[in-house]
Order: structure tokens, then sequence, then C-alpha cells
């Protein structure tokens, strides 16, 4: 009795034993298989963006409406190699709107441009930015620096889409918009206004890109949380296949400041609601 009860444990250790081998070489293989961290110097990224929406305030007339904004989430693919990097919007049908009203019944309609046309083109070893933006059938591009901001790593890593990334954060001051429809007339006003932003980059894509903040990480930015959840870009695709001809600086527009498109912008907005129209660029 005792030689076959010792046979007998023995035998279910071994089975023990061999089990828990298996299991970890299961979890090592696919340990390994979720964090390939493959190294890409060109490819083509897609990316969700979520625009969260909520209360929001317009002045009308002196006094303050509120409307209810809509979320909005879209989807932009980022094409890149060592040294440039372009941001475009893929299709979608999603335009939310919302609508305010005015004192005495009247209301107007927001609608959120679709954004199909723009693009966002950057030259790191130049530190160039140029975006083309499309407003009513017509296109503009608005030439700038890429911004900088002063980042602190957190410590904090983790996997996306199988590459290690690490936490960055930064405050970034923004240009946030005050609107008043006084008489018919919209009037935006722009004042700063400074948010938190975290993001997290993958060094293993050496390429300082990303969905926004690009030319600024040693690594391409796959995830950025903008004013505490406000806005969300995540990276959803990767692949290392991109075509480097579609990597260039558009050309197509007429040539403005930011300071220009942005009175092109005013302008548009209060010929809309002068003739009753939706206004399309209104930025909420």
């Amino acid at each position: 009795m005792r030689c076959y009860s010792f046979e007998s444990n023995l035998f279910h250790m071994n089975r023990i034993f061999a089990s828990v081998l298996a299991l970890a070489t299961l979890m090592m293989i696919r340990s390994a298989q979720a964090q390939t961290n493959t190294p890409l110097t060109k490819g083509r990224i897609v990316y969700e963006q979520l625009n969260k929406g909520g209360k929001a305030n317009v002045t009308i007339n002196g006094v303050q409406q509120t409307f209810d904004r809509p979320d909005r989430t879209q989807r932009m693919e980022l094409l890149f190699n060592s040294d440039e990097s372009l941001r475009r919007m893929l299709e979608s049908d999603e335009r939310p709107e919302a609508e305010v009203s005015q004192p005495g019944g009247a209301s107007f309609r927001m609608v959120s441009a679709s954004g199909a046309e723009n693009i966002v083109y950057n030259k790191f070893s130049t530190q160039k930015k140029t975006e083309q933006r499309e407003m009513v059938g017509k296109k503009w591009l608005i030439e700038d620096s890429i911004s900088k901001n002063n980042w602190k790593l957190t410590g904090e890593s983790k996997t996306i889409l199988g590459y290690t990334c690490q936490q960055a954060t930064t405050q970034a001051v923004i240009k946030s918009m005050r609107m008043q429809l006084n008489n018919g007339q919209m009037e935006r006003t722009e004042f700063p206004d400074t948010v938190k932003v975290e993001v997290w980059f993958a060094t293993a894509i050496p390429v300082p890109g990303g969905p926004e903040y690009q030319g600024q990480l040693p690594g391409m930015i796959l995830e950025a949380n903008i004013r505490n959840g406000q806005t969300v870009y995540k990276a959803v695709e990767i692949s290392p296949k991109v075509k480097e001809e579609d990597i260039k600086e558009p050309k197509s527009g007429t040539k403005v400041t930011q300071a220009e498109f942005r009175k092109q912008v005013d302008d548009q907005m209060k010929m809309m609601i002068e003739r009753g129209r939706p206004a399309r660029n209104a930025a909420f």
C-alpha cells in the first residue's frame, strides 16, 4: 500500500507540474504576441477620436442660453515616414446637430463640420506644419510652425496594439471660444484655456508623430487624453504598409494665417445665421 500510494502521488505531482508548465508556456507565448514592439519608421495608423458632448453656453442678445452638445466619434488615418506625417479624416456620414433657441421662440441649428477634406501635414526636420481646411466648398492653407510643450514622463507604461508605450503629461494652452449672438450677428471671442494632456507614446516607432502634439516626443503617440477625457484619441490599427507618395505637403488652397482663417470662419457663420441657415462651422 505504501508503494502504491507513493507512486500514485508521484504520478499526480507530475501531471500537475506538466499542467503548470504548459500554462506558463502559453502565457509566455501570448505575452510575446501581445508585445511585438516591431520597429517601424514608416507606416499607417488608424485612430478613433471621441469628442464628448455635454452642456454648452451661448449668449443671445445678452441672455445666456444652454444647449446640449452631442458626442461625436470619427476616424482618421496617419501616414508617416521618418521625417514626415500626414493626418486626414476617413469618410464619415455622422453630422451631429445641436439646436439653440433664441428669445421669442426662434431657433437655429448648429451642425458640426465633417472635416472630410481637412489635412494636417508635418515636416519634423524643419518643424513646419501645414493645414488644409475646407469651408463651404473653398480650400484654405494655414502654414505654421510645430508648437512645443513641456512634457513630464510619469514612469507609467502599458501595451497598445503590441507596442510598449510610456506615459507623458503636460499642461497645454489652447484657444477656446465664447459665442454671442446679438441681433443676428454672431460674435466669437477667443480666450486662452489651459488643459491637462496625457499621452502614451511608443519608442519602437521612432517618429515624433501622432494625432495631435506631433513633433514633440521621441516616439509615436498611440493614445491621447485631452481635458480629462473631453477629447480622446486611440490607435485602433497599425500597419507597416503605406504609399509614401501620399505623404506630401498639401498645395491646394488659399494661403492664410490662423487669424485670417478664423476671420473667414466668423464671417461665414454670420452670413449663415443672417440667412437663417445652419451654422455648419460652429465649433461645438
